[in-house]
């Protein structure tokens, strides 16, 4: 029995993003501003309030907006080439 296999093409990057080596894995410089920005709205937020739950919901919010708005503006995104097409053609084979 044979089978047909097809090696998809390395992916590349389609962004000019600058990128931070966090414990070896390049992370968008955004990505790691959110994370600074939280625990640092976490740290004043507890110190002022003394509620944990305050702190929680203030860093959650400043990290999902510090994330989401330097995905939008980076527009960070893989080209996949050869499996982006078979993706989409999947139906005609």
């Amino acid at each position: 029995m044979t089978a047909l296999i097809t090696t998809a093409p390395a992916a590349e990057k389609t962004s000019d993003v600058l990128h931070v080596s966090v414990f070896g894995v390049p992370w968008p410089v955004y990505k790691v501003v959110a994370v600074v920005a939280a625990v640092l709205v976490a740290a004043l937020t507890y110190t002022f309030t003394e509620s944990g739950a305050t702190a929680m919901w203030a860093s959650a919010g400043v990290l999902l907006t510090v994330w989401w708005v330097g995905y939008r503006v980076f527009r960070e995104r893989w080209d996949h080439g050869e499996r982006d097409s078979s993706a989409e053609n999947r139906d005609r084979l």
